[in-house]
Parts: C-alpha cells; structure tokens; sequence
C-alpha cells in the first residue's frame, strides 16, 4: 500500500467520510490530468511532425506556432495542478491536509469542497495572489 493509499483518518475538522470523498475527487482529477497531458503531447507532436516536413510560411505558419504555443501553455497549466492535486494527495497521507501550509490554520471544509487541492486558507491566498499582482 502507497502513502497515498493510507487509512483515513480525521484531520483539520474533517470527518473522514468527507475526506475519503476529497481523494476520490482528487485521485479522479489526477487521472484526467494525466490523460490529458498524454492527449497534449501527442498533439503536440503531431504539429511538430507535421510541421518538420513542410515549409510553412505566412498565416499558416503564425497559426501553426499559435497553435503550438496554446498546447504548451495548456501543458504548463496542467503540470502545476498535477503537482497540486499530488500536494494535496501527499498532505493526506501525512496527516497535514487541510491546514494551511501558510499560517497553519484550517483550510476550511467549504474551501477544501470548493477547491480539494488547496493549499492555502482564504486569507493567505488572498495575500498570495496579492503579492503575485491579481
């Protein structure tokens, strides 16, 4: 058995029936991320392929590369959430999920609904995403 495949147990104001719904969601949200970025790259591959061969000038070569910047941008995206739901499926194998990694106060069980793999209580994220010009 994996870490992340731990008993549940209750932790910060989570019953564990909420919290074995909250990594059911999250293990569900990683599998899609992952077929996700496998369908990604494959697109991406196949622009490239694509693109290798051929000499592409003008509009179809700006949306060739328009096209290829998207599916980057996409794969960014989805590697940064992959890594949080991974964050969020690690902190519940040690005990620590739902508190804030920030100040160290509860999450909160209508954040942590709303948002499983948040790491962050409303206020720290406020003054995250405060510090990051949002």
């Amino acid at each position: 058995m994996n870490s992340v495949e731990a008993p549940l147990r209750a932790q910060a104001g989570l019953d564990v029936d909420t919290l074995g719904e909250l990594r059911a969601r999250l293990q569900a949200h990683r599998m899609d991320l992952l077929g996700r970025e496998g369908q990604l790259r494959a697109r991406l591959a196949a622009e490239d392929a694509a693109t290798a061969n051929t000499f592409v000038a003008g509009v179809e070569g700006g949306a060739a590369a328009e096209a290829d910047d998207e599916v980057i941008a996409m794969l960014h995206h989805d590697d940064a959430e992959l890594a949080a739901v991974d964050a969020a499926l690690a902190r519940m194998a040690d005990g620590t999920y739902g508190w804030c990694t920030g100040c160290g106060e509860e999450v909160g069980v209508a954040r942590l609904k709303a948002l499983p793999q948040a790491e962050l209580c409303i206020a720290c994220q406020d003054v995250a995403e405060h510090r990051r010009g949002h």
